[in-house]
């Protein structure tokens, strides 16, 4: 469905815009069904805004995607300062968090915005300290993405530590510790970057859970100045990995793959990584346990082997095809999946995807490995602190660094097979 500028926007929305006329900050928050938690969102937002940067003119956005609960009313109804503007509206377009941030972005454009930030309505550990610790560094520093950095519970994210964080970190050498963290600051600049991409016309992944994965690879593509605000914890609405993650799995895998082509003479050039300035003090806490099952994770590893098998086959190395097959046959005492034959894996997925027409099946086909490496994971941390497991990924994501070279060899071979196809 496309949508021009004054499309994006319901017409009151519109109105209310030029009726605030112009804003320092907004905050957007996308939502559907949060009743339970977005109420503490709003009130700790709106107390951050007046107790840090009580000059600026704020408005906080709610855009929904058409919430069943009373998420709508408790946002306008929850308790923030005199002086900063609210607008709750139901987004446009394709169901999905992209879709509300676009919301946001229009709505932030208009106003002529120097600082937008995006943050999640279902987080539990937030407090107005969040709001000085993502604007500090746009309003202050000049930069021009801001990601948090917080602890979580190490059965929680496992998206981001065994696949979007090394291979951000492996592509586009910086050292971003939560490139999908749902917390984030934007100038407006960027804002504006974004919001005129031609990829809204059409039914793409980046409108639904591929939106964070598109705004951190964009920033770092496009030459943007980019830190990480220390926000403490995360605790949130988490999920056991071992549940159907398939459809977040393949929107933000989709959309991270798609950006390796697109950015292909980026990467290309990176050899190395680099840390990447973490502003505000950062202390361990206590954390919500996630709760997992591993046996069950062990098992939908297992049964890839007669849905996906041939598709394995197909994608992978020969070696690689033999590990995973030899994997199947273990049981849950022995069980492990060594984190370099990992990053192979997910580079011959990487080379596949780009050089395939089955986008969809290649990705479904990689869920099951991804749960196979996820209960290693687990397997491997099961007796150390969130600290120690955090080192733990760090060292996968300087694995996948390291193996680079692989990637480059698999892509340059289906480079040079595509163009004997097409010659």
């Amino acid at each position: 469905m496309n949508f021009s500028d004054s499309d994006i926007l319901h017409e009151e929305v519109v109105l209310k815009v030029e009726e605030i006329d112009r804003a320092d900050i907004i905050v957007g928050i996308p939502s559907y069904n949060n009743e339970r938690t977005i109420g503490k969102v709003v009130e700790s937002i709106g107390k951050g805004l007046a107790t840090y940067y009580p000059n600026l003119k704020a408005i906080i956005v709610n855009s929904d995607g058409g919430s069943k609960d009373k998420t709508c009313e408790i946002f306008v109804k929850a308790s923030i300062p005199e002086g900063i503007e609210r607008i709750v509206t139901r987004y446009k377009g394709i169901p999905g968090k992209g879709s509300a941030l676009r919301t946001v972005f229009e709505i932030a454009e208009r106003l002529g915005t120097k600082m937008c930030l995006v943050m999640d309505s279902d987080t539990r550990s937030i407090d107005p300290s969040w709001i000085k610790a993502l604007v500090e560094p746009i309003y202050l520093r000049s930069y021009g993405f801001v990601t948090p950095y917080y602890l979580r519970d190490k059965h929680d994210a496992t998206i981001t530590n065994s696949l979007v964080y090394p291979l951000t970190q492996a592509l586009y050498g910086l050292k971003i510790r939560q490139p999908i963290g749902g917390d984030f600051g934007l100038t407006g600049g960027l804002v504006t970057a974004l919001n005129h991409q031609r990829l809204w016309d059409y039914d793409t992944d980046v409108s639904r859970f591929g939106i964070d994965i598109w705004m951190t690879t964009t920033a770092i593509a496009e030459g943007f100045r980019i830190c990480q605000a220390s926000l403490g914890a995360k605790v949130h609405d988490a999920k056991d990995p071992g549940k159907d993650l398939s459809p977040m799995f393949k929107q933000v895998m989709g959309t991270l793959f798609s950006l390796i082509r697109k950015y292909e003479m980026k990467w290309k050039l990176v050899e190395a990584s680099t840390e990447v300035k973490i502003i505000g003090k950062f202390h361990f806490v206590e954390l919500e346990k996630v709760k997992v099952a591993l046996p069950e994770l062990i098992e939908k590893f297992k049964l890839g082997k007669s849905q996906y098998g041939k598709l394995w086959k197909n994608i992978l190395s020969n070696q690689n095809y033999h590990d995973v097959i030899q994997l199947t046959n273990l049981n849950v005492e022995d069980f492990h999946f060594p984190a370099d034959l990992w990053a192979r894996i997910v580079y011959d997925y990487a080379v596949g995807y780009c050089f395939d027409g089955e986008k969809e099946e290649i990705l479904m086909s990689l869920i099951p490995l991804y749960y196979g490496r996820t209960a290693a994971f687990i397997i491997e941390s099961h007796a150390v602190s969130e600290e120690l497991a955090d080192a733990v990924v760090e060292g996968i994501a300087g694995i996948f660094e390291r193996m680079k070279p692989y990637l480059i060899k698999r892509w340059r071979r289906a480079e040079r097979e595509l163009s004997k196809k097409e010659f």
